[in-house]
């Protein structure tokens, strides 16, 4: 078994357990490896634009990060990491955040198609329902607090 992180929905504590990628995605899992070294804490928000989607802000990789195993469809339980640069209007930043699709979704915003490495995957009937779950709260509550931290 490879490397496996933990995603825990702070308001209800509900835990979920992800498998990195990382014969499909050696790069990326390293990079997101190495910033969840320490526990790192954001707020979790439910993806406006793209669909079955909850996303935070991840820390930003030491080199920029290529693309490798990208999609712009992904599947329910489907980690994606996104590094792309915000269009002038916003401050043209990086930005470098995952999003964690409870369904089908895409990776398109007003600006256009978002190409995302696929490099993590929440697995099993029990875990998509919870993460669903978390899905439906967040969108009639607002959001919320989400942590990422390695598996021991």
């Amino acid at each position: 078994m490879g490397k496996q992180f933990e995603l825990v929905f702070e308001q209800s504590g509900v835990v979920l357990v992800a498998d990195m990628l990382d014969d499909a995605a050696p790069i990326t899992c390293e990079v997101f490896w190495d910033g969840i070294a320490t526990e790192h804490t954001d707020a979790i928000h439910h993806g406006g634009e793209t669909g079955p989607e909850m996303w935070c802000f991840v820390p930003p990789p030491k080199e920029e990060l290529p693309y490798e195993n990208s999609t712009v469809f992904p599947e329910h339980g489907d980690i994606v990491f996104y590094h792309y640069r915000q269009p002038p209007t916003r401050d043209g930043i990086m930005i470098y955040d995952i999003g964690i699709y409870w369904d089908r979704g895409q990776s398109k915003l007003k600006q256009g198609w978002i190409p995302a490495n696929l490099f993590a995957r929440i697995a099993g009937r029990e875990q998509i329902a919870l993460l669903r779950k978390e899905a439906g709260r967040l969108l009639l509550e607002g959001d919320g607090k989400i942590t990422l931290r390695r598996k021991a």
